[in-house]
């Protein structure tokens, strides 16, 4: 009879709570990022022509807001822990 937690046992649940532990993190920062309502052109944060997968992840800690740029409606994207400023977008 084999004890409950022999070698191979805990080698095997070792490895799943490693891997489970991230795709968890990961999931829950993608369906953030989803949640968050941005289209994908919406993303480009930093003005390099093209959105990212790691773009598409910031978005979970990226905010929007209204602001007036010399008398002209635009919009603000800055991070929620500290406010400051990702981009502004002017139509």
């Amino acid at each position: 009879m084999s004890s409950p937690f022999d070698r191979r046992r805990l080698f095997v649940t070792s490895l799943i709570a490693l891997l489970v532990v991230p795709a968890f993190f990961l999931s829950a920062r993608v369906f953030a990022a989803w949640r968050a309502g941005y289209a994908w052109a919406e993303m480009d944060w930093d003005g390099k022509g093209r959105t990212t997968l790691l773009d598409f992840l910031k978005a979970a800690e990226i905010g929007k807001r209204p602001v007036l740029v010399n008398d002209r409606s635009c919009v603000e994207y800055y991070l929620h822990r500290d406010g400051v400023i990702v981009k502004t977008a002017c139509p």
